[in-house]
């Protein structure tokens, strides 16, 4: 028994190159053609051949291309036999018998969608053999379907003109993929799917996965970085992008460079994609953390202050007043406010060596711990690296931390209230050198937060 698919795929991201590719194909649906969606993995093809099914209306019938279909898989097939036994005896002394074994035909896929006008949507066709998609050459060009001969049917069907393929392929250079017969090639239009631009990438990080869109920027174009210097052969962008967007999301991850956790998600998921030896992709790696540090000390008001200036994308079906997503400050704020951040209990990881210089120490956790200089900070992951953390270096770090908290302190004290961005902005700190102090400071209930209804807008000193 076949399964009729009703697609809503509301999670389908529109941006002004995919509306101009959605709206070309649906055209040609329209018209009376079928298409095929030609591109690498990760492009969206699936995803956009399920958003014109919808667009049309129509039931849709899912199949995906494998090497070892047979022709039986796309139109059916005899399942089983009937047995019809008559015995007349309506005559006394006369006994009749009639015994009648009758093959059961039962429709596949392509066969139902021909005749009820369902839109069949066929996922990577070119994956089975050329011979078994030979059966599409009559349904898409005469609107007769071919049938096996038999005495019970009809041996062909006429396809119904609701009747629409959206049929989506890899490029053939992949493992398990088979050329596409030109005769079949002819009667489809094709579409070249190109991978996502950066805004679509973008949008579909903060519309599938809920993050904040500065962080969803920050995340695809250090993917593509590393896709650029030592992965030109990683397929897409997109589903790496995608994989450390969810889980950043799910854990509270903050994809900044200096994070160690994202450092780790991040090393985890790309390096297997690149042919490099593993010690040069993660040399290329290491310097873009490197390159990234740098680049999100200016960046960070960026993440959590400034409007958008990107044009939005939307959801399909959605309206454009609808709210967006939740800003990052938001959860840097709860960071603070749940005391879900512990940096100074960490061990290990940066240690300041000498003054405006960090190293990344081997054999050790990788904390997320305050830098004091950002703009000259680095991480590097040598070679041959002594674990050295001596107590020196400890007492730089708490010194450090302590000056942090004696400026915000003044600060406060001038000021009254500020809320995090305000105390970041003015003592020209990062956000992790201020959430660090912060928290401390209302461990030791030196400060305490300010609430209006309900709403922390800033910390003050601690009236007690």
């Amino acid at each position: 028994m076949n399964t009729v698919l009703q697609a809503r795929p509301r999670n389908f991201v529109s941006t002004p190159t995919l509306e101009r590719t959605t709206l070309r194909a649906l055209r040609y649906l329209q018209s009376g053609y079928s298409i095929h969606l030609k591109g690498p993995a990760g492009t969206g093809k699936t995803t956009l051949a399920l958003h014109l099914a919808d667009l049309l209306a129509r039931p849709i019938m899912l199949l995906f291309g494998d090497d070892e279909f047979k022709t039986s898989d796309l139109i059916g097939n005899q399942s089983g036999y009937t047995r019809k036994k008559v015995v007349d005896n309506y005559i006394h002394s006369v006994m009749k018998v009639e015994d009648e074994l009758r093959q059961n035909w039962t429709d596949s896929r392509l066969t139902l969608a021909c005749r009820e006008g369902f839109t069949m949507v066929y996922d990577e066709f070119n994956r089975s053999r050329p011979e078994v998609n030979n059966v599409l050459l009559s349904a898409l060009e005469e609107k007769l379907l071919v049938l096996p001969p038999s005495n019970n049917r009809a041996e062909y069907i006429r396809v119904s003109p609701h009747f629409r393929a959206i049929l989506t392929s890899n490029p053939e250079e992949y493992c398990g993929v088979h050329g596409t017969q030109d005769a079949l090639q002819d009667r489809l239009i094709t579409i070249n799917m190109p991978e996502p631009d950066e805004l679509a990438q973008q949008q579909i990080l903060v519309q599938k996965v809920g993050i904040d869109s500065s962080a969803a920027l920050q995340i695809v174009q250090l993917v593509k970085a590393f896709q650029s210097s030592a992965a030109p052969d990683m397929v897409s962008s997109l589903r790496p992008s995608l994989m450390i967007a969810t889980i950043c999301h799910d854990h509270g991850i903050l994809p900044l460079a200096e994070n160690a956790d994202f450092r780790d998600v991040c090393s985890d998921i790309l390096l297997a994609r690149s042919k490099e030896p593993a010690p040069a992709a993660t040399r290329h790696l290491w310097n873009l953390f490197n390159r990234f540090v740098v680049s999100q000390a200016t960046l960070v008001n960026d993440l959590t202050l400034k409007p958008e200036t990107q044009p939005a994308a939307r959801l399909h079906g959605e309206e454009e007043h609808e709210a967006p997503a939740a800003p990052l400050e938001a959860s840097l704020e709860n960071l603070v406010e749940n005391e879900a951040v512990d940096l100074d209990a960490a061990e290990g990881g940066l240690v300041s060596t000498e003054p405006g210089e960090s190293t990344l120490t081997q054999n050790q956790p990788e904390p997320d711990v305050a830098i004091a200089t950002p703009t000259v900070a680095t991480i590097e992951r040598p070679a041959e690296v002594e674990p050295a953390v001596t107590t020196e270096s400890s007492s730089v770090e708490s010194s450090l931390g302590d000056d942090f908290e004696t400026r915000i302190f003044d600060y406060l004290d001038a000021t009254g209230t500020a809320s995090l961005a305000t105390i970041e902005a003015a003592l020209g700190l990062t956000r992790f050198q201020v959430v660090t102090a912060l928290k401390s400071m209302l461990d030791q209930a030196l400060i305490e937060k300010h609430e209006v209804e309900g709403q922390l807008t800033g910390y003050q000193l601690s009236s007690n």
